[in-house]
């Protein structure tokens, strides 16, 4: 049976987008939906903590990790913005 268990990495990349979310965008989701307004200082900040193009790769600069990171910090960032639009 294969092993799906995340690796010390992939759960570190996970926590931290999730941390994230949960401080940085659930705060001010509600606001962002009202107004359809680009949420820059969001983007900015993820930049910042190396959460935005996370596929890049270590030479120019970026994490230079796999698509399957990727797809756990997406998912986590995603998280800050459901649900909250009733």
């Amino acid at each position: 049976m294969p092993d799906f268990s995340l690796t010390d990495e992939q759960s570190a990349f996970q926590r931290l987008a999730h941390e994230f979310a949960q401080k940085e965008i659930v705060p001010v989701a509600a606001h962002y939906d009202r107004t359809a307004e680009f949420p820059w200082p969001i983007v900015e900040k993820a930049h910042e903590v190396g959460l935005m193009n996370p596929d890049v790769p270590a030479e120019y600069g970026g994490p230079g990790v796999s698509l399957f990171e990727e797809i756990l910090i997406n998912e986590e960032l995603a998280w800050g913005f459901a649900g909250i639009s009733a």
